[in-house]
């Protein structure tokens, strides 16, 4: 499978990282606005290419965003454009409500599964980046029932392959 993963921080970079390590992912692109963020992940071996999200978007089987919150929301409606019919999106963002209204009523909301995993340390950027962050960790998934069955699998295969417990509920509930 191809990964592509949009932020290189200490989330999306782990994430890539274990998922390599793991064999989910058999090859993983990266997307980063910063060209620093970019070449440190190359050196770290997070990534095994950097791409712009145009290519990402074309190449990968599925795509993690790991942006913030308000970009996750600015740039998964274009990813979704750019998709192809078999490629899954997954986010990291801390909220879902302003994610999931940027992308209501797109045609391919139903590839996109909205998710939490609740890992973090106090340090930031590809060299924050390490095996095990996720481990016995929770992933929240939300609005399960308004993305395909087969992206859900997807996506919970990804949280599980991290060693991450399953969690579901609604977006409203989430953000309390």
């Amino acid at each position: 499978m191809k990964l592509a993963v949009v932020g290189l921080g200490l989330i999306g970079g782990s994430m890539a990282l274990e998922l390599k390590k793991e064999g989910f992912a058999k090859q993983v692109f990266g997307v980063d606005a910063s060209s620093f963020h970019q070449q440190e992940a190359l050196r770290l071996k997070l990534v095994d290419q950097v791409v712009d999200l145009k290519e990402a978007c074309a190449t990968a089987d599925c795509i993690v965003l790991a942006v913030p919150v308000n970009e996750i929301a600015k740039t998964l409606p274009e990813v979704l454009d750019h998709i192809g019919e078999k490629t899954f999106v997954t986010d990291v963002g801390s909220t879902k409500v302003k994610i999931l209204e940027s992308v209501e009523g797109h045609r391919k909301r139903r590839n996109f599964v909205a998710s939490h995993p609740m890992a973090g340390t106090e340090f930031s950027g590809p060299s924050a980046a390490h095996l095990n962050l996720f481990n016995g960790k929770a992933a929240v998934i939300c609005n399960r029932a308004e993305s395909a069955p087969e992206a859900c699998r997807w996506i919970e295969s990804l949280y599980e392959t991290l060693k991450m417990r399953l969690i579901f509920m609604n977006a409203q509930e989430h953000e309390i």
